[in-house]
């Protein structure tokens, strides 16, 4: 089983989203990560069919999947990011209404709501009203729904956005035990969940892909450029005036930094193992700082 992505490009406006996006994808969790308007959003549409490309396909196993239409619609689940929710429907209605909207038959449809309510594990939840839900439960909802009719690909954009940590490690659990025979992309701004899970990462940045790899391929590349020191509170904001800094801890009256950087601090300093979210830091810092709110901004 084979997704490729052939030479996409989308604009609005004049304004490129995505510009000659070449990927291939085989079972496994790939992490899609950009910051806000980096064309993820846009990708994704275009793989589920929401969108149409000004330039370039999507093929699965070879064959052009506008081509193939229904059947490839079929073989894909699909999370959004933003979905309204019917708060009086019950969780087992709500499956049920997009199990008919997927021309599901009736027997066939009972035994997957039962399997996905049973895999998020919403069984004995699935008669209370979605708007009775927590924000967990209800990104497990739409997971469920996404896994409706067993799909071959998988496509989820930010699964586990607004959810504590412990809803969050079940999510990415979920989504992990089932990788080995989907294709699933995660497009996400939670770093730290695609290094837990993901077989290969994505990086996305203004409709361009920077690069395609294992998690620890993009670390190893960061070997020897991750530091840590001490400083006074005080002195921080020259710090960041210097480095890039992806963290900083309170520790007795001073602060540990953690810093990005090609030459080794000017200050007494410890060598840190990279990390993804470092990673994400170094290849995006100049966006990190422009990044609108999530559901603001253009499209991406």
């Amino acid at each position: 089983m084979e997704l490729c992505v052939s030479g996409l490009s989308k604009s609005y406006g004049g304004k490129a989203a995505l510009q000659g996006v070449n990927l291939t994808l085989r079972p496994g969790v790939y992490g899609l990560l950009g910051p806000n308007g980096a064309g993820k959003s846009t990708l994704i549409n275009i793989i589920v069919g929401n969108l149409t490309p000004d330039a370039g396909e999507v093929l699965y196993d070879g064959r052009n999947t506008a081509a193939l239409g229904k059947t490839f619609r079929g073989m894909v689940g699909f999370m959004p990011q933003q979905q309204g929710l019917y708060d009086t429907f019950t969780g087992y209605r709500f499956l049920a209404y997009i199990a008919s909207l997927k021309g599901m038959p009736r027997a066939r449809a009972a035994r997957d709501i039962a399997d996905a309510l049973r895999w998020v594990n919403l069984e004995d939840q699935a008669d209370k009203k979605l708007g009775a839900y927590s924000g967990g439960m209800k990104q497990r909802i739409l997971i469920a729904q996404a896994v409706l009719n067993q799909p071959k690909i998988l496509i989820l954009d930010e699964p586990t956005a607004g959810l504590d940590p412990k809803e969050r490690i079940r999510v990415r659990n979920m989504i992990s035990g089932i990788a080995a025979e989907k294709i699933v992309v995660l497009a996400t701004h939670v770093v730290s969940d695609v290094e837990q899970i993901g077989k290969e990462v994505i990086l996305l940045k203004k409709g361009v892909v920077l690069g395609q790899a294992e998690p620890r391929q993009f670390m190893d590349a960061l070997h020897g450029k991750v530091f840590t020191f001490s400083v006074a509170p005080e002195a921080l904001p020259e710090v960041e005036a210097r480095y890039l800094v992806s963290n900083v801890v309170y520790q007795a009256g001073r602060l540990l930094v953690r810093v990005v950087s090609d030459r080794p601090p000017d200050v007494p300093h410890s060598p840190a193992d990279p990390t993804l979210e470092d990673v994400y830091l170094s290849r995006f810092a100049d966006e990190i700082q422009a990044e609108t709110p999530a559901g603001g901004g253009d499209p991406g």
